[in-house]
C-alpha cells in the first residue's frame, strides 16, 4: 500500500510471533505518542504487545511494515457486542500525516463489516486532535461523548469506503 508521500506498507493480519516486534514498536514510541494512545505515559508495554499479539475470536489486529521489514503501525479492534467494536491504533512517530492511521482502520473497519460489525468506537484523549482529525476527516466519525479529557468517537464500518475514496484523492494530489 502506498502512504501520501509515495513510500510503501504492507499490512497482514496479527499471529504466532509478533509479540517482540510489537514490544519494540511500542517502545520506540515517543512519550507523547505513547501517552496519547495509553492515556497514560507509564505504561506497560511488555503487558500491551502480549495482549496486542493475541488473537482471539472476539479481536482482529493489523500490522503495517515499511519497505525494510520494520513495524511501523499496529491497529486493533475489540468486540463489543454483535455489532460494535472498539477500534485503536498507533503508528510510528516518523509516519505520522502520511495516512497509515487511516489505512489500518480502512483495512479494520473492511474486515469488521464482513464479520458484521457495523460500528466502530473509539476512546480518544481530547488533545489528540490528529487522531480525532483522522476519525471526522476520513470516516465521518463524530465525538458522541465528552467525559473529562476523553472523547468517545463513532462511526459506521462501512465507511471504510469513503475514507478509501479521500485517501486516493488527497495521495493523488487533489486535496
Amino acid at each position: 500500500m502506498k502512504l501520501r508521500d509515495g513510500s510503501s506498507v504492507t499490512v497482514r493480519t496479527v499471529g504466532q510471533g509478533d509479540e517482540a516486534p510489537l514490544r519494540t514498536f511500542l517502545a520506540d514510541l515517543c512519550a507523547d505518542s505513547r501517552r496519547l494512545r495509553f492515556f497514560t505515559g507509564g505504561a506497560n508495554l511488555a503487558k500491551a504487545a502480549h495482549w496486542a499479539a493475541g488473537t482471539p475470536a472476539d479481536r482482529c489486529g493489523l500490522l503495517a511494515h515499511d519497505e525494510t521489514g520494520v513495524l511501523v503501525g499496529h491497529a486493533v479492534y475489540v468486540q463489543l457486542d454483535e455489532t460494535r467494536a472498539e477500534v485503536a491504533v498507533e503508528v510510528a512517530d516518523h509516519l505520522h500525516g502520511r495516512g497509515l492511521g487511516t489505512i489500518l482502520i480502512e483495512r479494520l473497519a473492511a474486515l469488521a463489516e464482513e464479520r458484521g460489525i457495523t460500528h466502530f468506537v473509539a476512546e480518544v484523549l481530547s488533545d489528540n486532535h490528529s487522531m480525532l482529525d483522522v476519525f471526522r476527516e476520513g470516516f465521518d466519525g463524530r465525538v458522541v461523548r465528552r467525559e473529562g479529557s476523553e472523547d468517545r468517537v463513532e462511526f459506521p464500518t462501512s465507511n471504510w469506503r469513503l475514507a478509501h475514496e479521500r485517501f486516493d484523492m488527497k495521495t493523488a494530489g487533489g486535496g
